[in-house]
């Protein structure tokens, strides 16, 4: 496998591949506007770099729905936080993780979780997440 495909992404719902080469796809809808079309993200966690088209601007503090493009399941962590989104990355051994990330524009917020464990965490406002993240992390766990 080459080095740049070494972790996938995949739709927690349909477990479908959301990466191709180098970028995350997603298929996204503002809520400011009603703006819709395809979101390209950055593979690497904590990079928050992003490709769309120009016609699909995004107002900071804005948030944005994300859904999977191919079950078009919208990808929102209501189980956690409804200003994260959930998808499942996995790496070159096969381990499975759920990465979430804020669809607030402009607030860094990553999250690797392995079963309740935050195994790494990403973005200057991750801290404002940790104690609500764990907290209902462990609630879903015992339900």
């Amino acid at each position: 496998m080459s080095e740049e495909l070494k972790f996938h992404y995949l739709c927690p719902e349909c477990r479908s591949y959301l990466r191709v080469w180098n970028n995350i796809i997603f298929t996204v809808k503002t809520t400011v506007g009603k703006r819709q079309g395809l979101l390209l993200l950055n593979p690497e966690l904590g990079n928050y770099t992003y490709i769309s088209h120009p016609s699909l601007k995004f107002i900071e503090g804005e948030s944005v729905e994300f859904y999977c493009p191919v079950c078009h399941a919208d990808l929102t962590a209501m189980q956690i936080n409804e200003n994260l989104i959930r998808i499942i990355m996995i790496d070159e051994d096969n381990n499975e993780y759920d990465i979430y990330f804020s669809k607030i524009t402009g607030e860094h917020t990553t999250f690797k979780i392995e079963k309740d464990n935050i195994i790494e965490r990403f973005g200057e406002q991750s801290s404002s997440y940790v104690n609500y993240f764990m907290s209902k992390l462990k609630q879903k766990l015992n339900d």
